[in-house]
């Protein structure tokens, strides 16, 4: 069953933006109860603001949107269904990390009991039960990202959207979410995250849509998108200064910087001894080399022309 089923959607911000490029422009996007979605691309692509029109906080501009079969609407039962972990906290400061989850497990619907239960498991398997009874004021950036998916957990949404759900978090809290989320994909919830992270979003999500400026650029399985590119070798070359680019035969020069050389290569890593020594012979000063495979980033690179930024790791 497609719990999210959405056409055409376009959103544009107010009408002082009004000649701005609009934020989403008729994207289409469905989920199925059990799916995992990845939306990828850069910032400012429009994940953001097409998470918060499938949770119902945003009315599109255009386009048609239905949710678990019917449009949507502000009603708090549609809420109650809903898991939505966005880049921005709504925590009360003052009231500890159990007080602020425990709010928020019992206006999504859950009884005193129930969400207690809930809020307990969930600090426990996310590393915060010894700062539950902090106040949110002396949690760290992390923490609070942790308290977030902790409110939109604990319910048991049947639709959970979740923005760069793993920012700030610590490995082994990493490996816990992605535990989380297949197993509420495998209780039957559907689930779009947001991400930058390609080598996350390759190993979680069942499907991956690309956005760019706002509209979807490429759409499928993982393992469907990589196929064209899966016998090539990306090389990153760091160099003091600017180098020459070397001419090799099988070796494709990529945009890159100065005193960077990004190279694509059909010969895999035994090409390295004669791209070593031809940037040698030119006179560039090897800093450092990289050899590697084709991964989602490339994917879309080579779909939009545009490079994903690396995100910065928060702590």
């Amino acid at each position: 069953m497609s719990v999210v089923v959405a056409e055409g959607i376009g959103f544009a911000y107010g009408r002082r933006r009004r000649r701005a490029p609009p934020a989403l422009a008729g994207v289409d996007l469905r989920c199925a109860a059990g799916e995992i979605v990845g939306l990828l691309g850069p910032n400012g692509a429009g994940k953001s603001t097409l998470l918060r029109i499938l949770g119902a906080r945003l009315v599109p501009t255009s386009g048609r949107l239905r949710l678990f079969g019917a449009p949507p609407s502000a009603s708090p039962r549609l809420r109650r269904r809903i898991g939505f972990a966005g880049d921005l906290a709504v925590h009360l400061d003052a009231l500890s990390g159990r007080q602020n989850a425990l709010f928020f497990a019992r206006a999504a619907g859950l009884d005193r009991a129930t969400a207690a239960v809930e809020v307990d498991r969930l600090f426990e398997r996310l590393d915060l039960q010894r700062a539950a009874d902090l106040p949110v004021a002396a949690y760290s950036f992390g923490m609070r990202r942790k308290l977030l998916l902790v409110a939109a957990l604990a319910h048991a949404p049947e639709l959970l959207l979740l923005d760069e759900p793993d920012m700030g978090l610590d490995p082994p809290a990493r490996a816990e979410l992605r535990a989380l989320l297949r197993e509420h994909a495998r209780d039957g919830a559907a689930i779009v995250l947001a991400t930058h992270d390609v080598a996350e979003a390759a190993h979680l999500a069942d499907r991956i849509c690309f956005l760019n400026r706002g509209a979807l650029a490429l759409d499928g399985a993982p393992a469907a998108l990589l196929g064209p590119l899966r016998d090539l070798t990306y090389v990153d070359v760091v160099t003091a200064g600017a180098a020459p680019a070397p001419r090799i035969p099988g070796v494709e020069l990529l945009p890159g910087e100065p005193g960077r050389l990004r190279l694509r290569t059909t010969r895999g890593p035994s090409v390295l001894p004669e791209l070593c020594a031809a940037l040698v012979t030119a006179g560039a000063h090897i800093r450092s080399i990289q050899v590697r495979n084709a991964d989602l980033g490339d994917v879309f690179a080579a779909a939009t022309g545009v490079s994903l930024e690396p995100r910065a790791p928060s702590a």
